[in-house]
């Protein structure tokens, strides 16, 4: 496993020969590892986003929701939610996604030499 970020909340790894070839991440938050694709945590970043509008659902009655659920065929997490842990959610999400596309985003953006 290779380190890729980690922040207060949690750590995230790139997984070399991973047992599934679709999930090369793991997310650990407190002592679960979570293992994931990059379109995981990207849709898990879109759920933490949402997460901090009000809920209307007949438990939350307009609140921010206090917890985070994603679901997915083989899957569902459930995470307790506060705005610190929200935060910091987003952050190790988006440390992670800036760690993993940094060499396409510089390429994307490299200055290159003007012909004369």
């Amino acid at each position: 496993m290779e380190l890729i970020y980690q922040n207060s909340y949690g750590a995230s790894y790139k997984i070399e020969n991973a047992p599934n070839p679709i999930c090369k991440l793991q997310m650990v938050i407190d002592s679960i590892g979570i293992f994931m694709s990059e379109a995981d945590l990207a849709h898990l970043l879109e759920i933490v986003r949402n997460s901090s509008r009000p809920c209307f659902c007949e438990e939350c009655k307009g609140q921010k929701c206090s917890k985070i659920w994603c679901s997915g065929p083989f899957h569902d997490m459930c995470l307790k939610m506060d705005e610190s842990n929200q935060a910091q959610l987003e952050d190790l999400i988006l440390g992670t996604q800036f760690i993993l596309n940094m060499d396409q985003t510089l390429e994307q953006y490299r200055l290159r030499p003007s012909c004369e």
